[in-house]
């Protein structure tokens, strides 16, 4: 079962990223069944992210959105372990994280980076496949 929702993740994902789209959070909780705690739901989605960029260089799951249009503390929890160095340039070394400018300002930076990385990954594709 993790895998198949894993996968339904990333292919979620993926599409968002080839439309240059977000995922609201709704959206990606209704792949889990209702008892599905938190936890697992959050490694499934590290796994989905993984699957589609290592996320030292891309985070797909910057994709995903509140109402807000921000993604949820567990891209920014991501994003500060791995690319600490980014992080603190933005949000600087003793800040709590909770500026949302700020927040907005990563957010943006890492959508453009997944967007660009997924329509290099569909021209390599592409040119494989010849389609």
């Amino acid at each position: 079962m993790q895998s198949e929702v894993v996968n339904q993740i990333a292919s979620a994902l993926r599409r968002a990223a080839e439309r240059e789209r977000l995922l609201p959070y709704k959206c990606f909780h209704s792949l889990f069944d209702p008892g599905e705690p938190v936890l697992r739901r959050m490694a499934a989605l590290e796994k989905a992210a993984t699957s589609l960029g290592e996320e030292t260089c891309v985070d797909y799951g910057v994709l995903l959105a509140l109402d807000n249009g921000l993604p949820g503390d567990d891209f920014f929890i991501r994003f500060k372990r791995n690319r600490r160095d980014e992080y603190v340039a933005v949000m600087g070394l003793g800040n709590c994280g909770r500026s949302i400018t700020k927040r907005r300002l990563i957010a943006a930076a890492e959508r453009d980076r997944v967007f660009a990385h997924a329509k290099r990954r569909a021209a390599d594709t592409e040119a494989e496949t010849g389609y």
